[in-house]
């Protein structure tokens, strides 16, 4: 699978989903009940967003950020991931995604993921980023 190339790129991709379910009055409603933050530390390369659910807020290059939850993965399966082509309950079976803190808040985000993953594939299309996009 492919992987971001700078951790801009990390951030315009995967903070930028979460920027446009805030903007989605009903997910983020949705995203605020869970009342988690999240980081998301990612590896190849080195990134960390936090994605404030309660506040409505990503939060970018945040390696020193408070949160209730830490996920730490490949770009890569991120990548994957918000493609819908990696099923995070295996990933995380399989070693290949890492988690500290609350699992069952965070297995409460996976539903409403699913409903952005075809947004994040037309933003990486729109982008010309087809190097991104899994068959």
């Amino acid at each position: 699978m492919p992987a971001f190339a700078k951790p801009e790129e990390v951030y315009r991709y995967l903070g930028g989903i979460f920027e446009t379910a805030f903007a989605d009055p009903e997910l983020a409603g949705k995203l605020a009940a869970t009342g988690l933050v999240l980081k998301m530390v990612c590896t190849n390369p080195d990134s960390a967003l936090v994605i404030d659910t309660p506040n409505g807020k990503v939060v970018t290059d945040a390696f020193d950020h408070p949160s209730d939850a830490t996920m730490t993965m490949d770009s890569e399966v991120a990548n994957g991931y918000w493609q819908g082509k990696v099923n995070l309950a295996f990933a995380m079976a399989r070693g290949k995604v890492t988690v500290a803190g609350p699992i069952a808040k965070l297995l409460r985000l996976t539903p409403l993921s699913k409903r952005l993953f075809p947004v994040y594939v037309e933003r990486l299309r729109a982008d010309g980023r087809d190097d991104l996009i899994v068959d």
